[in-house]
C-alpha cells in the first residue's frame, strides 16, 4: 500500500455533461484504488439544471458540486471546495477531466498556495473547435503551479498539451483488457470483415469498399464495430452494413475473434483503443496512414498501413486470399500487443503521472490482472 494512503485523497473533477471523460475516469480510479488511496469525484453541476448522472464503475465517492450558472460561479465554487478539502484531508492529486474543469481549475488555483499535484486532461480530441484550443492555449500556460502535468490517451493531444504547459505530457498507453488476449480465433469458412474508427471520416469509404467487393461477386460481408450515429450512419445503412455495439469487452472480444480482418480509419487526434483490442485478439488490421496508427502497427509485420481506399481494397483482397498470411499477421499482432498494450503498462503510466512511488507501481502491476468493471451509470 502507498505510504500514508489510508488518510490521503485523490480528487477528480468533471462536468456533469461530459460523458467523454467516463472511460479515463473509470480506468484511472480503478488503478488508484489498488494502491489504497481514497478518491472523491466532484461533478460540476449548475444550481438549477441537470440531475447528476455518473458511472457506478468508479472506485470513488461521488459528490455534486453546485455552482451559480456562469464560468465565474464555477471557478468560485471549485476554488472554495478545493481549499476546504486541502484543509481537511491530505490531497495527493487533483485530476481535472475535460475542457471545462481544466479551464475552471486553472483559474481557481491561480495564486493559491496549493501543494497537491494537478493533472489536466482536457480531451481535446473530442472537443476541438478552434476557439476551444485558443482558450486553453491562453489560460493553461498561466497556471503557476509548480507540480502540474497533462494526462491524455491521444498522442496528438499530448504534443499540443506539452507545448501549452511547457512540460512533457504523459500519454497513457492503450490497454486492452484480458478478454481480448484470451479470445480464441475462430473465423468462419466464409470471410467476414469488421470496420471501425471515426464514423464521420470512415463510413463513406467503408461503404464504397463494401459495394466494390460485393459487386464483383465476392460476397464478403462487412460490419461496422462501434458507434455510428446521425449522418455518419447513413452511408453504412445505404450499403447494407450492420452496426454492431457489443455491451462489454467480453462480447466485443468474441465479435473480433470471428472476424477475418479489421479495418480502422481515423485521424491523428482520435484514440485508437479499438486497434489495440483487435491486435490483442490476433485479428489482422488494416489502418489509415496517420502518425498515430504508425505508432501502433508495423507495416507488413503486425498489420498494414494503407494510403488510399484502393490500397485498403488491395490489401484486403490479398489477405482474404491467403489464410496463412492472415494467421502470421494476427499472431505477430497479438505478440506485439502483449509487449505494449496490457493493463499493466497502463497502470504503471497512471501511477507515474500521479506521482506515486515505485513501490506503488509494482503493487499495481501485481494486481493488473483484475478486470475493469463495465461502464454503467447511476444518479446522485
Amino acid at each position: 500500500m502507498l505510504r500514508g494512503a489510508s488518510d490521503a485523497c485523490v480528487v477528480h473533477v468533471v462536468d456533469v455533461r461530459d460523458g467523454e471523460a467516463l472511460e479515463m475516469l473509470s480506468r484511472t480510479t480503478q488503478v488508484v484504488a489498488r494502491v489504497g488511496a481514497d478518491q472523491l469525484l466532484l461533478v460540476l453541476a449548475p444550481e438549477r439544471g441537470d440531475e447528476v448522472i455518473w458511472s457506478a464503475a468508479l472506485a470513488a465517492e461521488v459528490k455534486a458540486l453546485r455552482y451559480a450558472p456562469s464560468l465565474f460561479g464555477k471557478v468560485r465554487a471549485l476554488r472554495a471546495e478545493l481549499l476546504r478539502l486541502s484543509r481537511e484531508r491530505a490531497l495527493l492529486a487533483v485530476h481535472l477531466h475535460g475542457v471545462g474543469p481544466c479551464l475552471a481549475g486553472s483559474r481557481a488555483l491561480r495564486g493559491v498556495p496549493f501543494t497537491a499535484r494537478v493533472l489536466y486532461s482536457p480531451h481535446l480530441a473530442y472537443r476541438s473547435p478552434s476557439w476551444t484550443r485558443a482558450l486553453v492555449g491562453r489560460l493553461l500556460p498561466q497556471t503557476q503551479l509548480a507540480d502540474c502535468a497533462a494526462l491524455t490517451t491521444s498522442p496528438a493531444e499530448g504534443e499540443l498539451l506539452s507545448r501549452l504547459l511547457k512540460r512533457s505530457a504523459e500519454v497513457l498507453p492503450l490497454a486492452a483488457s484480458a478478454a481480448f488476449f484470451a479470445a480464441q480465433r475462430r473465423p468462419g469458412t466464409r470471410p467476414w470483415v469488421l470496420a471501425g474508427g471515426c464514423a464521420a471520416q470512415a463510413a463513406p469509404g467503408v461503404a464504397r469498399m463494401s459495394v466494390l467487393l460485393n459487386g464483383r461477386g465476392a460476397r464478403v460481408p462487412i460490419s461496422w464495430l462501434g458507434a455510428a450515429e446521425g449522418r455518419a450512419r447513413a452511408p453504412l445503412e445505404a450499403a447494407g452494413i450492420p452496426v454492431l455495439a457489443p455491451p462489454d469487452d467480453a462480447e466485443k472480444a468474441q465479435t473480433l475473434s470471428r472476424a477475418s480482418l479489421f479495418i480502422h480509419i481515423a485521424a491523428d487526434d482520435r484514440p485508437l483503443l479499438l486497434v489495440a483490442q483487435a491486435m490483442a485478439a490476433a485479428v489482422p488490421c488494416l489502418v489509415s496512414d496517420t502518425s498515430s496508427h504508425r505508432t501502433l502497427v508495423r507495416h507488413g509485420e503486425t498489420g498494414f498501413i494503407c494510403t488510399s481506399e484502393r490500397d485498403f481494397l488491395e490489401k484486403l483482397i490479398l489477405l482474404l486470399r491467403d489464410p496463412s498470411e492472415r494467421d502470421r499477421i494476427g499472431d505477430a499482432a497479438r505478440a506485439d500487443a502483449e509487449r505494449r498494450f496490457t493493463t499493466r503498462h497502463f497502470d504503471r503510466a497512471v501511477l507515474r503521472a500521479y506521482g506515486f512511488s515505485g513501490a506503488a507501481a509494482l503493487q499495481s502491476a501485481r494486481l493488473a490482472a483484475a478486470p475493469w468493471p463495465p461502464v454503467s451509470t447511476h444518479r446522485i
